[in-house]
């Protein structure tokens, strides 16, 4: 069991870090993609730890989980801001695309 908290401490750890590196990237480059790629793998490597805490009936460090709780709230917050650049960034690439599209269409009628 120690194992396992262990890898969840460290797989929280550089949660936190690969956002604070994302919050210091321009979501334009490909470091940033990279760094989203790679937070989404730690997410998930999170999960697996936090399912096999909860799953052993002889885990009953409350406190513990209380605290992976809220660090899972602080992650949603933090997240929700990376998604938000992500959408953004779509967004203008549909716009930009649409624009393009329009330009196109007059040139094509003179």
């Amino acid at each position: 069991m120690d194992k396992i908290i262990q890898q969840l401490t460290d797989v929280n750890s550089n949660i936190l870090l690969k956002l604070g590196k994302i919050d210091d990237s321009n979501p334009i480059t490909e470091d940033f993609h990279v760094l989203v790629l790679e937070l989404q793998s730690l997410i998930e490597q999170r999960e697996a730890c936090l399912k096999t805490l909860v799953s052993n009936s002889e885990f009953i460090d409350q406190p513990f989980l209380m605290d992976q709780f809220n660090l899972s709230q602080t992650l949603i917050m933090r997240s929700t801001k990376v998604m938000e650049d992500c959408r953004a960034l779509v967004q203008v690439d549909n716009n930009a695309k649409r624009q393009i599209k329009a330009y196109k269409t007059i040139e094509s009628n003179r």
